[in-house]
């Protein structure tokens, strides 16, 4: 537990509660297990929110919701459940939210509150008060940049909506209008990330590298150009922006999952898998795990598949 491996501790409490069986006086340990396992389970409920905020981020949009329908499979806490269940109406395609609402909202439910009890399945992220899905986006941030973006103001809120909305135009204007009054790094990345879906990669590019020269430590900023420059099969320089990432700190353990997806992508099995390894013991071992399954797979590794399958995959996260 102290060192994070939520999964594996859960397991060792299951264990422990087997040993327990048909010994006396054993009440008092087991109600410590349960409660153990209750709380890794909550652990791996607040993972798989983070996990679903990354690979939504990175665009796997399937392997978010993925996540999301895990934390409920996960936790009573309702407060968890609840994130999770505001997150999927954004991250669910409009025109499915609702075929999805019988069993992603409602049935769902049951499992932690009264059926029936899903207060948020009638709205979608156009329906909801605009500061209340603003306040849902910005939570998907990293902490740092969740806490500079809150306090940026009701302009700054509409064109970052619009831009969630793929409302593009709308979104460069709004945020030309908060030049002003924005952290300027802020505005180069978020203009850039716009440039971007608007497929002006080169634009893009010069706009994130500014927001970088403005501020280094802005991570978003950082792994959003990483990512476009591996989008772009500019592998080499997306290996440079990760050395940096690297050394500076800056999302670590996403840089290190991006580097070893371009070793892959460039037919370095060995270094991917290497890294993949190095990722097993942090918060993105499933992650590497997934790839580093399907790396062995292809190496002829079977024996060492199946061994990260059954420690990693067979059970994880759930």
């Amino acid at each position: 537990m102290v060192s994070d491996s939520f999964f594996d501790a859960r397991t060792c409490y299951e264990d422990g509660i087997r040993l327990c069986s048909g010994e006396s006086d054993s009440d008092a340990l087991k109600t410590v297990f349960s409660e153990r396992i209750e709380t890794a389970n909550r652990k791996l409920a607040e993972r798989n929110l983070y996990e679903a905020d990354c690979a939504y981020a990175r665009g796997d949009v399937d392997k978010a919701i993925d996540h999301l329908e895990l934390v409920k499979t996960l936790t009573y806490d309702q407060v968890l459940r609840e994130k999770a269940e505001k997150l999927l109406h954004i991250y669910l395609p409009p025109d499915t939210v609702h075929d999805e609402q019988a069993t992603v909202s409602s049935c769902a439910s049951c499992a932690g509150s009264s059926c029936g009890d899903s207060t948020d399945s009638e709205h979608s992220d156009d329906s909801m008060p605009l500061f209340e899905y603003y306040e849902l986006l910005i939570q998907q941030l990293p902490v740092d940049q969740s806490h500079r973006y809150a306090e940026l103001g009701e302009n700054f809120a509409y064109a970052y909506v619009a831009a969630s909305r793929d409302n593009h135009q709308e979104a460069l204007s709004g945020f030309q209008n908060c030049f002003d009054t924005l952290p300027h790094d802020i505005y180069w990345y978020e203009k850039g990330k716009v440039q971007h879906r608007l497929g002006n990669d080169s634009e893009a590019e010069q706009s994130m590298r500014k927001a970088i020269q403005l501020n280094a430590a802005n991570s978003l900023a950082w792994v959003n150009l990483a990512l476009m420059l591996r989008e772009n099969l500019r592998f080499q320089d997306a290996l440079s922006t990760i050395e940096i990432m690297v050394s500076e700190q800056i999302m670590t353990e996403q840089a290190l999952l991006l580097r070893a997806d371009i070793f892959e992508a460039t037919g370095d099995h060995e270094g991917a898998v290497k890294q993949y390894v190095e990722l097993l013991q942090t918060p993105y071992a499933r992650a590497a795990a997934e790839k580093l399954y399907v790396i062995l797979i292809e190496v002829g590794r079977q024996d060492d598949a199946a061994v990260i399958f059954k420690k990693y995959l067979n059970k994880s996260c759930h």
